[in-house]
Order: C-alpha cells, then structure tokens, then sequence
C-alpha cells in the first residue's frame, strides 16, 4: 500500500477539500477591499471528481475529510455530495466534517447529518449584533445561533472557530469564553493571518500569549495533553468550557502537519501558504488518468516535496501584498 508520508516521514491522514472560493459573507479579514476573484462554476471539481478524489485519498490511509470553502453550503445541492462520500465511507471508514459560517446550516444539517456528517466548524466572530455586522457586513448573527443551537441538539461534535483581530474582536475573549461555559462548546481563537491581500498589519495582530494573559485575568485554565492538531487547548477549571489557540503565526505547528489541501479548481496544496506554481493539479490527472493506483502513486512523490516550516512572517506579507496567497482550501 502507498502511504502518505513526506521526507520528514510525517504521515498526513487530513484531507481538507474546499467546494467552493464563493461565500455569503463579506469578512474584513477575507476581503476587505472586495477584490477577489473567483473561480468560475465550469472550473469547479465536480461532485462526481470529488467522489473519485475522496476514494483515491482514504486508500491512502486518510481518515477525516473536512469540506470547506468559501462557504461548502453554498454548493447547489451539496447533500447529493454529503450522500456519494457516505458510501465510500460504508467500505472505508473516514470522519466527515465540514466548515461553515452557519447561514446556511440550520435547514440543511439534520438531512447531512442522516448522509454522514460527524463535525461542524462554525466560524463566528463576534457574539455582538453590532461588531458581527462590522466583521461579516450581514447582520445574521441570530441565524449563526441557531444554527449552533440546532447542531447540538442533532448531537453533532461542533467547534466555534473566532479569528482575532485587535481593535475589531479581542474585547469579545471572555464573553466567549462564557459562551464556551454555558454552551459545553469548545472555542478556537485563531491567530490573524496574512493573506489574500486582507490588509494584515501589526497593529491588528494580537498574540495568543497576548489573549492568554487577559483570559487569565479571570478565569483559571488548564492545559490538555497535546493531540495531532494545530490547536492548543485548555480546559476552564471547574466548567465544560473548553477554549484552544491556533497559533499559525506566532507559534506555527508546520513541524507535526498532517494536512493536504484541495483548492475549488481541483490544486492539490502542500500547504495553506502554497503558491499556485508549486501546486499539483489533480483536477486534471482525474481526467487524464483511469487508473487511481496511479494517480495515488504521483500525489505521493509530490508529498515528497513539503516543506518543514512555512514562510517566514517577513515572506508571507510580502506574498499578501502582491495577493501570491489564495483563500479557499
């Protein structure tokens, strides 16, 4: 059996699968100036090459699926999708998770839930009418509620995923952490990151050492063993609060990645900071090539080329100002 593993004999079982580069948000930390473009529908993986990509991937020893965007939901009929990826996990077990912004969720999770999926990522921002509409330019906080609410109710293993911008959201950490309490959902406050041309700077970038200390003026944490994840994660003494930080920029986790990434049009990245010459396109090969033991055989001499760390802070806004850095994936 071919394994996915890299020179640094990491072994990568997360595949995350973006449908879609096309949200319902207008996230300032995405697209503050609104000048991303878009992949066109024609180019877009089918469900049908997705199905395919899925089943070459989990004979590679991947074990969890993460559809992403954009925003996934936003995909026209995407419980037929959810349904193909069930049968392949009938022969070969895998989690399916997904990650959205919740706009969408509350009508369609429980028929996705009935066609497989296990997890639910929800990004949410802020928990205030106000800075959520600053954040987003939608003022559907009330829905992203609910449609946490109705996940936990399904029985759905759901995270809250909050990137943290100075001046904008980090007055909001204790009130998430509150939320975390009172809710037993697990709270991830991610690290601004630098890319798609979103203005990243200093002054808006807050450090999770930074976030710890003001969390810490209230309430007592304690760390849990490490696990395979960019998150480092603590429990709230005494509470079913759980929070964890994503340190992508001040601490980042490139040494233990396991993660391969699938762009819309079917690039497979070696990184969430790959540039488009150094992606491989499997979108093609899936035309090209009948044979899936060979297409597996390719995606692993490519793994060979992963690098052990990312750019440095330096290179990678220098690689957001010239928008060398794409969302979606």
């Amino acid at each position: 059996m071919i394994e996915l593993k890299d020179s640094y004999n990491r072994k990568h079982d997360y595949l995350r699968i973006s449908l879609t580069d096309r949200c319902n948000l207008n996230c300032i930390y995405c697209n503050p100036n609104g000048k991303l473009t878009y992949t066109e529908k024609s180019d877009l993986l089918t469900f049908e090459e997705i199905e395919r990509t899925v089943d070459i991937f989990t004979s590679l020893g991947v074990n969890k699926i993460r559809l992403t965007g954009g925003e996934p939901l936003a995909r026209k009929n995407i419980n037929d999708l959810f349904v193909r990826l069930n049968e392949i996990k009938k022969r070969k077990p895998f989690e399916l998770a997904i990650t959205t912004n919740g706009l969408l969720l509350e009508d369609k999770i429980e028929e996705l839930k009935d066609s497989g999926l296990e997890r639910v990522n929800i990004s949410l921002d802020s928990l205030n009418p106000y800075s959520f509409a600053r954040i987003t330019g939608s003022d559907e906080l009330i829905t992203v509620l609910k449609s946490i609410n109705k996940a936990v109710q399904l029985g759905i293993k759901v995270k809250l995923n909050t990137v943290v911008i100075k001046g904008i959201n980090d007055s909001e950490l204790l009130e998430f952490c509150k939320f975390s309490i009172d809710n037993g959902i697990n709270v991830r406050f991610i690290e601004f990151m630098p890319f798609s041309n979103n203005g990243w700077n200093n002054e808006k970038f807050i450090r999770t050492d930074e976030m710890l200390e003001l969390i810490r003026s209230k309430y007592t944490l304690e760390k849990l063993p490490d696990t395979n994840s960019p998150a480092v994660d603590y429990q709230i003494s005494g509470t079913n609060g759980k929070i964890s930080f994503i340190n992508s920029i001040s601490d980042h986790f490139c040494s233990t990645c396991n993660r391969l990434r699938i762009t819309p049009n079917g690039m497979l990245k070696l990184c969430l900071f790959s540039s488009q010459d150094k992606m491989l396109n499997l979108k093609r090969l899936i035309s090209e090539i009948d044979d899936n033991v060979s297409i597996a055989a390719i995606i692993s001499e490519y793994l060979q080329l992963k690098d052990y760390e990312h750019p440095s802070l330096e290179n990678l806004i220098s690689m957001n100002n010239n928008n060398m850095i794409q969302i979606g994936g």
